[in-house]
Order: structure tokens, then C-alpha cells, then sequence
């Protein structure tokens, strides 16, 4: 009965809407009803860091504060909340809940004067650039050099949470729920907050470990980052609980497809087992993730579930037993933070997106300039201590941008080579180099320049052939500003 019910909303949603979705593809595919650049306020709630780098430690401490909120829906019988993460017809609402859905923020102050980041991880597919604004806009009374000068949100990507994109809908309607996206910006904004005001003095540790086995790449080159990285905050005060922070990159995609019920995948019973097992606070940053970067969920690792809870049980498990290697070898970091973002012009030259933007069923908002159909998007570099760099990127950047692997000329798609070089080669061989993935902004996969397909599934969620190439000059331009 529900899947009959289904079927009629998508085909009455499609005939209502023809005329509207004719005029969204018009546009699209000709570029006229765009606005242009000049008449958009693209700047207002966009923070572009630190004003000054610093090589040396000012304060002898760090100042770290962790907070948390659900985010899973009570009413799902009552109000229609689409799964975001797979491209089904009729479009998919969800019947009921697997295991809860959360925000969770972590708030880094290097007591240098110069304010304090914070990272906020969603339990969700997306996030496109103009919620992650409205978060901002909850936070302007603690943004600011004496308060926060970064504020970042990502996603953990799972496929089963509320659709927070409005892709997964019935076109030409949106997905999202208003209520559960103005109860997301609220409940982001609250955990950023309170992760900032109970922030606590104590040391900060960092390690990183290969576990190359616990991770497959979908797609070639196979390239991808092979380090689980763990960061562990020790507060002074002993009645306060630690904070672990790690950072890898898997896809969220072990719920059967035709699953209908709300849950985060992995990182659930990841955060369940560290919390248990180590009695802390912890929050996870998803990495790199184009390709498709997926987790090692196969017998060799021990994985032998036969449902698929019980297999990401098992996944978490494993991953957080690596974090006690990882705690037993992990160095004291120096306290120095330093933080930049810059906003970059990506061309959307994909039909898709464009049409996606034209109905106006995500917060992705496209514009001309000089007769071509561009978006905003941010980028971001952070250190931490002396050799942790970060590089903050939209959307499922292909890993071979940030740590090499790229196909050759003659094995490319186009048979040319990727005009720049890894973002890793950028700095020291010691250094250790994270990705924070979709982060600030779900642009789609960003498949390197050469290698783009416009008939490949990757491809047709993707705002077009250069964004690769676009983000590498900008990174480049961007730390070239700070080394």
C-alpha cells in the first residue's frame, strides 16, 4: 500500500509540474533566466579565517569543547521526510528508524588571541553552502576574532538520513522538510555554540596509522588515502570527559538499497564503540570519499555479520580497536591553529545540476557571468601544530587530487594529463596531510579534469569537467598566500 501511495504522489507531483520542470530544463540547458553575478550577495555570512598565520605556540595549552544534538525525526509517521542517498522512483519516505541521527560539534582554541575554529559533522547526505551559511547567521555574536573566525559543517554522508539536499524528492517538489532543515540549522548552531562556551583547557595528541586494508576504491585509478588519523584532546580538569576527533574517508552505504528506515550506517556504531570502549566524547570527519572510496567490510577484517547492522557493527568495532593503537603511539601537539578559506567560481557546465538548480529544490544557486552559468563554493586550509595540515573541500573530491595516483595520459579519459599536481606535493615529506570532505558545501563528485565522463554515474552528480582543476589552482593560490 505505501509503495502504491508512492507511485501516485511521484506521477500526480510530475504531471502538475510538467510545465514548471520544461521551463527548469529550458534554462538549464540554455543558460538564459540565470541571475547575473552582480545582483547576488555572495559574501554575507562567509568567514575567511585567520588574519595572520603564526609558526609558534603563544599559550602553553589548547582550549577544546565537544557538544552534541539528535537530529532524528519522532513524527515520521506524520510528516513525509525522504531518504537521501539513492536515486529511487517513486521517491522513497521514511517508515522508521534503525539508529539515531546526530550533529556533533568540536570547538578548537589555540588561546593565541586570534579565535577559535569549529568543525560540526552531520549525520546526512549533504549540505549545500547556503544552509551552512544559515548556521553561520545563528552564530554571529560569538564570530569574530574574539569568538569564532571558522565556522565548518560537513556531512558523514550516509545514504539512509533525511534528504537535507532536496534531490531525493518527488520532482519538481523539493525533498527537504522545512521543519527538520530549520530544526538542523537550530540544532548545528546550538551544538557549535555550546562546544565553544564549555571549552577546557587540557593537551591535545595526534597519530595516524595505515590501515589500507580496512578501505577499497570503486573506480580507477584506485587511489586513495590508506591512514585512519586520530586526534585526542586531554582536558586538565579530570571530571571532564576526553574528546577523540578521526578523520578517514569511507562511504556510508551499507543499508540495503531498499531500505526505508532512518540510519547514519557505520558512524553510529563507530561513535557507539569508541564511547564505550574509551569512555569519550567523538566525532567523525569524513575524508576524501570520490571514487567510490568504500570500507573494507569483508571476512579478511573479520567482517562476518549476515544482516547489514550487524556487518557495520563490525566495522565500527574494528575501526575503533585501531584507535587503541593509534592512543598508545599518538605525540603531544603544540598549540598552534591557523586557519584560511576562500571562496571559488565553479563553472556548472552539467545539464543535471543545472536542472536541479533551475527548480529550486536545493539551496544551490547558480548565476551568470560572461555568458557562462557559474556557483560559489568554499575552500579551506588549516594547521594544526607543526606538520597537521587540512585541506577543507566540497563535495567527493577523487582522492588522487589531494594524495596523487592520477591516470596517465595514454589511460586517461581524454588522453591529456591533469594540469596540476597532487595537493599533497604542496608541502614536506613529514607532513601529515588530511581531507576534510564535503565540508561547507555538496557540490557532487569532483572527478579530475582528464578523466571526466560525462557518461559515467560519478559524472551526472557533478557540477561539470573543471571543478577539479578549479579547486587545485585555488588551494594552490591559497597557501601560496600563507608559505
Amino acid at each position: 500500500m505505501n509503495l502504491i501511495k508512492r507511485l501516485i504522489a511521484s506521477m500526480t507531483a510530475l504531471i502538475t509540474g510538467f510545465t514548471f520542470l520544461l521551463t527548469a530544463a529550458f534554462q538549464g540547458g540554455t543558460g538564459l533566466g540565470f541571475d547575473k553575478k552582480a545582483e547576488l550577495d555572495l559574501t554575507s555570512d562567509f568567514l575567511a579565517g585567520m588574519e595572520s598565520f603564526i609558526d609558534e605556540a603563544v599559550a602553553d595549552k589548547w582550549s577544546v569543547g565537544f557538544a552534541k544534538n539528535e537530529l532524528t525525526p519522532d513524527d515520521y509517521d506524520e510528516e513525509n521526510y525522504y531518504l537521501g542517498g539513492y536515486l529511487k522512483f517513486p521517491a522513497c519516505n521514511a517508515t522508521g528508524v534503525i539508529d539515531e541521527l546526530w550533529v556533533k560539534a568540536v570547538v578548537l582554541d589555540d588561546n593565541s588571541g586570534r579565535g577559535a575554529v569549529a568543525f560540526a559533522w552531520i549525520d546526512a547526505i549533504g549540505l549545500m553552502n547556503g544552509d551552512v551559511k544559515l548556521i553561520r547567521e545563528k552564530l554571529t555574536d560569538i564570530i569574530g576574532k574574539e569568538g569564532i573566525v571558522s565556522v565548518n559543517v560537513g556531512v558523514t554522508h550516509t545514504h539512509t538520513a533525511v534528504d537535507t539536499q532536496g534531490i531525493w524528492g518527488t520532482l519538481p517538489e523539493t525533498g527537504k522538510n522545512e521543519k527538520y532543515m530549520n530544526a538542523l540549522v537550530e540544532k548545528t548552531a546550538d551544538a557549535i555554540r555550546t562546544a565553544y562556551e564549555t571549552r577546557s583547557e587540557g593537551t591535545l595528541y595526534y597519530a595516524s596509522g595505515n590501515y589500507k586494508n580496512f578501505f577499497t576504491d570503486g573506480r580507477g585509478p584506485r587511489s586513495y588515502d590508506e591512514n585512519i588519523h586520530l586526534f585526542r584532546f586531554v582536558p586538565d580538569d579530570s571530571a571532564k570527559r576526553e574528546i577523540l576527533i578521526s578523520n578517514f574517508g569511507a562511504h556510508p552505504v551499507y543499508i540495503e538499497w531498499d531500505n526505508t528506515k532512518l540510519s547514519a550506517d557505520y558512524p553510529y556504531y563507530l561513535s557507539k564503540a569508541v564511547e564505550e570502549k574509551y569512555d569519550a566524547d567523538f566525532i567523525f570527519i569524513q575524508g576524501a570519499i570520490g571514487g567510490t572510496i568504500h570500507g573494507g567490510l569483508n571476512a579478511s577484517n573479520g567482517i562476518t555479520g549476515e544482516t547489514d547492522v550487524e556487518r557495520i557493527t563490525q566495522y565500527g568495532e574494528l575501526i575503533a580497536d585501531a584507535f587503541a593503537e593509534l592512543i598508545a603511539k599518538a605525540e603531544p601537539v603544540e598549540p598552534v591553529l591557523n586557519v584560511a578559506h576562500r571562496q571559488v567560481e565553479v563553472k556548472v557546465d552539467n545539464f543535471i545540476f543545472r536542472l536541479v538548480e533551475r527548480t529550486g529544490i536545493t539551496s544551490a544557486k547558480g548565476y551568470s557571468d560572461d555568458g557562462e552559468i557559474k556557483m560559489t563554493t568554499e575552500i579551506g586550509y588549516a594547521e594544526i601544530g607543526e606538520n597537521i595540515k587540512i585541506i577543507m573541500m566540497p563535495g567527493e573530491a577523487f582522492p588522487e587530487i589531494i594524495y596523487g595516483g592520477f591516470s596517465t595520459a595514454e589511460s586517461s579519459f581524454n588522453g591529456t594529463e591533469y594540469p596540476y599536481p597532487a595537493l599533497n606535493t604542496l608541502f614536506d615529506e613529514d607532513d601529515e596531510v588530511l581531507t576534510f570532505g564535503l565540508c561547507n558545501d555538496a557540490i557532487g563528485y569532483i572527478v579530475p579534469d582528464h578523466d571526466y565522463n560525462s557518461k559515467e554515474s560519478h559524472e551526472m552528480i557533478s557540477v561539470g569537467p573543471e571543478a577539479a582543476s578549479t579547486l587545485s589552482k585555488a588551494f594552490i593560490e591559497l597557501i601560496g598566500e600563507y608559505n
